[in-house]
């Protein structure tokens, strides 16, 4: 889940399964959407979707209407999915954690069940 405008680094590249050009901000999101575009249970997906409240709900949340989601994707049983992308070393922060929260709470009242997180590898040392 980030801010809808985005400063900093941006990939942007054309891939199958999604139907606009993907605006990827990390190497977290340009890894899982290159893993997305080549699972077969996928469908398709959607790259940073705005959260649209008509309900007032987000205002409720504190987020009012400048928030996206990471991942949107339509699986092959017809079910849709959200995905949030996330490094590994921003979890336990209590403002990641509260806008997690908030994306999952958003996407269940829209009748989206599954949700999960996306991060990064865990680095090993040897």
């Amino acid at each position: 889940m980030r801010k809808q405008v985005q400063k900093g680094r941006c990939t942007r590249l054309k891939l199958q399964k999604c139907p606009q050009v993907c605006a990827l901000y990390d190497k977290v999101q340009l890894a899982y959407a290159r893993q997305l575009d080549a699972e077969e249970n996928v469908v398709s997906f959607e790259v940073n979707v705005q959260l649209n409240d008509n309900t007032g709900a987000l205002n409720d949340l504190g987020l009012a209407d400048t928030y996206t989601t990471d991942f949107l994707l339509t699986l092959a049983d017809g079910t849709q999915a959200v995905r949030e992308a996330v490094y590994r070393q921003h979890l336990s922060r209590p403002s990641v954690a509260a806008l997690l929260e908030s994306s999952k709470r958003y996407w269940a009242s829209k009748g989206i069940s599954d949700w999960g997180i996306i991060i990064d590898r865990e680095e090993v040392t040897l």
